[in-house]
């Protein structure tokens, strides 16, 4: 059972950065289809939001680091999809091998943070339309 409303995509949006979640807040509650539910600093109080905000796509900004964080990072990609299917990653620049370990971990797509705003949405719309829980 979908848990869109008026056929608006929910989003939840993780990043470190207040600037960036800001920036991101912006740029996806524009269009009519999208609905900003939530904002996170880091994966755990994502989680602790996930019940009350019923997100149907999260999207998760990363600060490339250590192995130990990219581990971390996946597990955290882990736990979330099994509250919220679609996980997207948004990457400062790309890596493969931290591609391919999300994108094993249970991200949906895994794109740059430099993404435009329109290949964004679009990006989103996709991801949602694939998922046959949104």
């Amino acid at each position: 059972m979908s848990n869109i409303d008026e056929n608006r995509i929910k989003i939840l949006i993780i990043d470190r950065h207040e600037a960036v979640r800001r920036a991101l807040r912006i740029r996806l509650s524009s269009p009519a289809q999208l609905e900003v539910v939530g904002v996170a600093a880091d994966p755990g109080d994502a989680m602790n939001q996930l019940g009350s905000s019923r997100p149907d796509v999260i999207i998760f900004g990363l600060q490339n680091g250590s192995d130990q964080d990219l581990f971390l990072t996946a597990d955290a990609v882990r736990d979330m999809i099994k509250e919220t299917p679609i996980v997207i990653v948004l990457a400062p620049y790309v890596d493969a091998v931290e591609r391919e370990i999300l994108l094993q971990a249970g991200a949906k797509r895994y794109l740059l943070k430099h993404i435009n705003s329109m290949n964004l949405i679009h990006e989103i719309e996709l991801a949602a339309s694939q998922n046959p829980l949104v």
